[in-house]
């Protein structure tokens, strides 16, 4: 077995960063199956536990929630597999290296690997540049453009209702964030002047703005009813006038107009100007002193933090590891079994083996779109659904060579111009052969633009570039450039359920891939719909080429070569640019007649085949990302996207990924007030500091929770000390990452008990005598917590009995209504990673257990049994606490309301 290979050298390279990162099949093995680690002639252990989460794919997505689900588990126990067929690249995004060359791999329609890690896995009638199949996946080689869904752009017609309000909002009901907002955040787009600005971005943001605003570009949005620049929509104070200026990099007008609707009017303005700034994922300041910049985001430096914080935690014992990553390592299929939960994911087939996955994980589908779907026909079988819905974008490429004097606001002193990178949204109305209106598409344009001399070519010769030596930075910025190439991207989007564009397997029984697994085959093609917003787009791209032309002569790149456009003058209209750079594709066989459309696979942004709804009969994936019909197969990534818009998948696919996570491992509920109850602990650390620890273990606070912690000292106990309480109403939320398996949670609300900063008055022969906890097994009731029912392990019980269960009163053996009887009825079994609720009620020597809001056990206690008594006997006595055991039990929202 490969088990502890030390750092692996090649003839160039030690890999470090792989072997730092990255775990072996094998050592994933050992550490959940006791027959592997047999195998491996490895020492038995009693702590072997199962993967929560299973991610398959550690791509963008895969890697993105992975490593929130990381952050979410601090402190708790969740372990996490990452599986991918690729291997360790690199560790950031290509861009952020200087000049490395490896670039993206190019469409075709054969599987032969390009490009280092390029390889296209199905098959269709037009090509495709495939997968990137290393960690990080196409996030390593992406563009970083990241606009934001419009409301128009998720209808809840489409879009789940549910979703939509967790997307949108500066803030969600309990305090925190948006998901576009974190994403925006997480990403780099937030603020976008950090790495874009100048003069040229000044002049062509402005001679772009006019333009706009004149109404000179067709179907383009006005720029009043766009949503505002990340910047200031995600601001949590309103934006000065001061501050919008800051953000375009330009001077207020001096003296200021003290007129109010005049500054109302500038403030518009100002905000209009910020809406054309690019939302590009590159962070080029550091939002906080001491630390480093994101530079151009990717996912892979995401996954190595939590790899290394895992790592670290665990002090490299695999079998504590909670957070693994398996490279070269493909997923054939899903094995699932049905039972009385539903179909649940039991076994996952790799190439090389099976990993079993236990009831309570989770797995989570995280490939590429098509892969995605491949997977869920191979492993779920077609129920009519899966598959369907295939859109990606309608591209379109115009690049132009304009004079620097084509800029009005351009300083005649400017000589090294450096780049710009402006974003324009659109919008068409189709119509009914009646004239009537018939719904819209959106569309948008990237612009970028570097200033060249007269011979340069490339819009991007200044953009996305590491530059680390001061010599050819000190060229760059002595430059006297004399032109600017500016590219036009348009970026539309296609129709949902076409019936046309779908993901299938294969017919052909032979198309099967390297592991004999039958590939996928593609259908994408265009609606009569979408050829008509791909003709609005370029008729707008045209417009926009224009502004920038100035009223001057420029230059249009074509596949026939590079040929002359005029602005209007003498009477004669200006050139079409329609009969220069065509509205066709750029690969017609007949040179001739090539134009500016790329082809419909090229653009990296399949989407939608397993969309996300309420409606099972209309989605594959409920609105938590969930297989409708499986019960915990999860997927991340665009394939859930019902309407996929102009932007980029990014910023709403890592959106997405954080909402899942979130999801699979909840915040508590808010700490609302509810009438007659006071909080003991709310989150804070000022309650927190109200509670004092006992014996062995310990309480983390993490957010708005604390989580039990164990330290080899045997039992804990987190007591309240501010109060004693005689009879009363508690409630409090709890959570349990592992209910059930190997060393599950096991925890307990302790009530009526004793200080344990006093001597224990029964001290027990069996208990240490030096644990302060056991006060309160000695003298309160302990409400139990422990889905397995645990026996005590000092009297030989065996597991299984009711007492022991959650719910019961602990160790009241007696069934029945009588004194010192518990009459327990407790049937439910508890989900993992889902917040419960206790409501525990004394009065007098009546105890009334709630779970759930159901009635779990009732409990009379003993006239003569010592434990229980309430400060009205035993002035000591009345304390609560919650315990440390074993496991990692979570607690929130502990309140009282007294009797």
């Amino acid at each position: 077995m490969r088990l502890g290979l030390p750092t692996s050298d090649t003839d160039f390279s030690r890999d470090v960063l792989g072997r730092y990162v990255c775990n072996t099949f094998d050592e994933v093995l050992v550490t959940i199956d006791p027959n592997a680690r047999s195998t491996a002639g490895l020492p038995s252990r009693g702590d072997l536990r199962p993967f929560d989460f299973i991610i398959i794919g550690g791509g963008t997505f895969g890697s993105a929630i992975a490593e929130h689900l990381w952050f979410r588990g601090t402190n708790r126990s969740e372990r996490i597999l990452v599986l991918d067929g690729g291997q360790f690249l690199l560790p950031e995004h290509v861009q952020n290296l200087p000049v490395l060359g490896l670039n993206a791999g190019g469409t075709r329609m054969d599987h032969l690997p390009q490009n280092e890690v390029w390889g296209l896995a199905w098959n269709a009638a037009i090509p495709f540049p495939g997968l990137a199949y290393c960690l990080g996946g196409r996030s390593v080689f992406w563009g970083g453009w990241s606009p934001r869904l419009l409301n128009s752009e998720l209808p809840n017609s489409v879009w789940p209702q549910t979703v939509i309000d967790e997307l949108n909002p500066k803030r969600l009901p309990d305090g925190r964030k948006g998901y576009f907002r974190q994403s925006s955040d997480q990403i780099g787009v937030t603020t976008t002047n950090d790495f874009i600005f100048g003069e040229l971005h000044n002049a062509m943001r402005s001679q772009l703005f006019d333009g706009l605003t004149a109404g000179k570009v067709s179907d383009a949005m006005n720029l009043t009813t766009l949503p505002d620049h990340p910047a200031v929509a995600n601001s949590d104070v309103p934006m000065a006038l001061g501050d919008l200026a800051a953000l375009l990099g330009i001077a207020l007008p001096s003296p200021l107009p003290t007129d109010p609707g005049q500054l109302a009017q500038l403030d518009q303005k100002l905000r209009n100007l910020a809406k054309l700034e690019a939302p590009l994922a590159v962070q080029g300041q550091p939002g906080h002193a001491g630390f480093f910049p994101f530079n151009k985001f990717s996912a892979v430096p995401l996954l190595i933090k939590a790899a290394r914080e895992a790592y670290n935690e665990s002090l490299g014992d695999d079998v504590k590891k909670r957070m693994m990553v398996v490279p070269s390592c493909h997923v054939i299929r899903l094995n699932t079994v049905s039972d009385t939960r539903g179909q649940h994911v039991s076994e996952i087939v790799t190439e090389r083996g099976p990993i079993p996955v236990s009831p309570d994980s989770k797995v989570i589908i995280a490939l590429g779109t098509v892969e995605s779907t491949r997977l869920a026909l191979l492993s779920f079988g077609s129920d009519g659904k899966i598959g369907m819905n295939l859109m990606a974008h309608l591209r379109s490429n115009m690049d132009i060579r304009v004079p620097r004097a084509a800029f009005a606001g351009l300083s005649a002193l400017a000589q090294a111009l450096e780049s710009s990178a402006l974003l324009v949204k659109g919008q068409h109305q189709f119509k009914k052969p009646d004239g009537s209106p018939d719904g819209v598409g959106h569309f948008h344009f990237q612009i970028t633009a570097s200033g060249l001399d007269a011979k340069g070519n490339n819009s991007e010769a200044e953009l996305f570039k590491k530059i680390p030596d001061i010599d050819t930075f000190d060229a760059h910025k002595n430059a006297t450039d004399t032109h600017v190439v500016i590219t036009v991207r348009g970026i539309g989007e296609m129709e949902p359920n076409n019936p046309a564009s779908n993901v299938t397997l294969d017919l052909n029984p032979q198309q099967n891939d390297e592991f004999q697994t039958r590939r996928a085959w593609v259908s994408l093609q265009p609606t009569a719909r979408d050829l008509q917003l791909w003709d609005a787009m370029d008729k707008a791209s045209d417009d926009v080429a224009h502004i920038f032309g100035g009223g001057l002569e420029f230059e249009v790149f074509t596949p026939q070569g590079i040929k002359k456009a005029k602005p209007a003058s003498g009477g004669q209209p200006r050139t079409d640019l329609s009969t220069l750079l065509f509205y066709a594709p750029n690969n017609n066989p007949n040179p001739a007649n090539s134009g500016r459309r790329d082809g419909l696979g090229t653009t990296h942004h399949e989407a939608g085949t397993l969309r996300m709804g309420d409606d099972p009969n209309q989605s594959v994936t409920d609105v938590n990302c969930r297989f409708q019909n499986v019960t915990n197969a999860y997927v991340a990534g665009p394939a859930l996207f019902p309407k996929i818009g102009s932007p980029n998948p990014m910023l709403t696919g890592i959106a997405l990924a954080r909402r899942l996570g979130d999801h699979l491992m909840p915040e508590p509920p808010l700490a609302t007030p509810e009438a007659g109850f006071t909080y003991l602990f709310d989150g804070s650390d000022v309650q927190f500091a109200n509670w004092q620890m006992a014996g062995g273990g310990f309480f983390l606070r993490f957010g708005r929770t604390m989580i039990a912690q164990q330290n080899g000292r045997g039992i804990g106990l987190l007591f309240y000390t501010p109060q004693r309480f005689e009879n009363f109403v508690l409630r409090l939320d709890f959570l349990l990452p592992h209910p059930r398996g190997n060393n599950n949670d096991n925890s307990g609300v302790f009530v009526r008990f004793r200080d344990p900063r006093l001597p224990d008055p029964a001290p027990d022969q069996i208990d240490p005598a030096n644990n302060a906890a056991f006060v309160a097994v000695h003298t309160g009731f302990e409400v139990q917590i422990d889905e397995e029912a645990r026996g005590d392990t000092r009297f030989n019980e065996p597991d299984g009995s009711f007492f022991s269960r959650t719910g019961a009163i602990y160790k009241v053996k007696a069934l029945g209504t009588g004194d010192g009887q518990q009459d327990y009825k407790n049937t439910q079994s508890l989900a993992a990673d889902r917040w419960h609720r206790y409501e525990i009620e004394v009065k007098n020597q009546d105890y009334i257990i709630r779970l759930n809001g159901q009635e779990a056990t009732r409990f009379r206690r003993s006239p003569g049994d010592k434990r229980g008594n309430p400060p009205s006997i035993d002035p000591d006595s009345g304390f609560i606490g919650v315990q440390t055991h074993t496991g990692n039990v979570a607690i929130a929202n502990i309140r009282i309301s007294t009797l």
